[in-house]
């Protein structure tokens, strides 16, 4: 008796394939979303931070810089965006996990 009582809590433990397969669903959309906050707002941030009229000749890259730059702030803004906890991110996922499994998507 004591035994099946441990097994049958353990099973209930496990997740099931869907509910593992909803965990690999949100992980998705708070990373996607994320990268999305972090372009639109770091990106911003950077574009301002580097069109400053403080620059120095001495610390400017030529026009490697000026081609890449762009990119360079796009991919940290990414990063950045990927990296954040809580917040907006947090909150924007948190509405569409619900709305999407309110709706009966991805289920």
């Amino acid at each position: 008796m004591m035994s099946e009582m441990n097994v049958t809590s353990m099973d209930a433990a496990k997740p099931t394939a869907a509910q593992a397969s909803r965990s690999q669903q949100v992980n998705k959309l708070r990373e996607v979303v994320g990268e999305m906050v972090g372009v639109t707002f770091f990106g911003q941030m950077l574009k301002i931070a580097q069109s400053n009229s403080f620059k120095a000749d001495f610390a400017q890259g030529g026009r490697g810089e000026e081609m890449f730059r762009g990119q360079l702030d796009m991919e940290l803004a990414r990063r950045a965006g990927k990296g954040m906890r809580g917040g907006l991110a947090d909150q924007i996922t948190d509405y569409y996990t619900r709305y999407l499994g309110a709706n009966g998507y991805g289920e």
